[in-house]
């Protein structure tokens, strides 16, 4: 097993830490789900048809959410020192020192500036609101958590694949590759120790970790030594048509998303014909999407094709985890050639 996902397989055993509630999108979680709150105890309490209720109360409810999740986006590097379970505890005891502090400042305010709308105690008022969102965060932290480990084990699960996908790649490809470098050596030297260098660079680019975002540059210069490495073992079998230069060379990609697509080509489309053929990579920009395309000839109906379909759902899988549904990779083939178009959202690699 690869360090990076054994490492990735003991984090998961060992637990998943809360988030920082520092990112945009937690906070307007946050928001819904402090207002189906409180839409869940006008409905309770029936004063729900009550909009001047329903206003105080969601504005009451939503400043004192936000101020909860500001404080925990605050104190995250500090309950990060603990263990996971720590950690969550420590979170969720701090949600409701914010949320009794929170309370208790609003209900003086609302004593000086309101006092006929203020009833009861200010001790009464600030366990009410505490416990309410005491029981809120024990839910919500619950559903976090749940999805944490969900997404941990899909990340593990891609990883596994990947490695088990590059193992099964590495055995014939570095034979191969072995061969075209002796074959060169007596009469081109100076091509046996590009070829060398390029298989090098392959099998570096090759363990990277599968689920940590590269730029496409990146990307693109080891598919093209992997075709060059081809090229140099097929020799006039293998024609290349490389059109990447609209690509944006920054974009953020999965590290080994190009090289199995073009492998497939490979393998099963000119390695199969007698005579070759080309492998067509286009790419370009549309909208805020990348997307490239790879064409090559369709093999000899008969032709083993096991393993064709394996890398396509492995890469499938990963960009959905990565990117959702704003990435997709489509296949298709008309009466001689075989397409794969590969659509990633643009994201600036953040190291470019």
């Amino acid at each position: 097993m690869a360090p990076s996902l054994e490492m990735d397989l003991q984090d998961q055993a060992v637990g998943v830490y809360p988030p920082s509630f520092c990112n945009w999108r937690l906070l307007v979680a946050v928001m819904v789900i402090t207002e189906v709150s409180i839409v869940l105890v006008g409905l309770g309490r029936g004063a729900l048809l009550s909009w001047q209720w329903l206003a105080i109360a969601s504005l009451y409810a939503q400043w004192m959410a936000l101020f909860c999740a500001a404080g925990l986006c605050v104190m995250s590097g500090w309950t990060g020192r603990y263990s996971p379970r720590g950690a969550w505890v420590a979170s969720w005891l701090i949600a409701l020192l914010l949320a009794a502090a929170f309370s208790y400042a609003a209900w003086q305010v609302a004593a000086l500036y309101m006092p006929a709308q203020v009833g009861g105690n200010a001790l009464k008022f600030v366990l009410k609101s505490t416990f309410a969102v005491g029981l809120v965060a024990i839910v919500f932290f619950r559903y976090l958590e749940i999805r944490a480990r969900w997404r941990s084990e899909l990340i593990a699960q891609s990883e596994a694949r990947v490695q088990a996908l590059q193992a099964r790649i590495r055995p014939h490809f570095l034979f191969n590759s072995l061969n075209t470098i002796a074959s060169l050596i007596p009469d081109d030297p100076d091509g046996a120790e590009a070829a060398t260098l390029d298989l090098a660079d392959i099998f570096r680019g090759s363990m990277r970790r599968a689920d940590q975002l590269i730029s496409l540059s990146n990307e693109l210069k080891l598919a093209r030594q992997y075709l060059d490495m081809e090229s140099r073992r097929l020799g006039k079998r293998l024609e290349i048509d490389w059109r990447v230069d609209e690509l944006p060379s920054g974009a953020a990609v999965l590290p080994l998303t190009l090289q199995p697509l073009l492998e497939n080509a490979v393998a099963h489309g000119v390695q199969a014909l007698q005579e070759g053929g080309k492998i067509a990579v286009y790419g370009r920009s549309e909208g805020d999407q990348v997307v490239i395309t790879i064409g090559n000839p369709l093999a000899p109906e008969g032709t083993d094709t096991s393993g064709h379909g394996m890398a396509i759902g492995n890469i499938r899988e990963r960009l959905s985890l990565a990117f959702g549904s704003r990435a997709s990779l489509l296949t298709s083939q008309d009466d001689e050639q075989f397409y794969a178009v590969l659509s990633l959202p643009y994201v600036e690699h953040s190291d470019h």
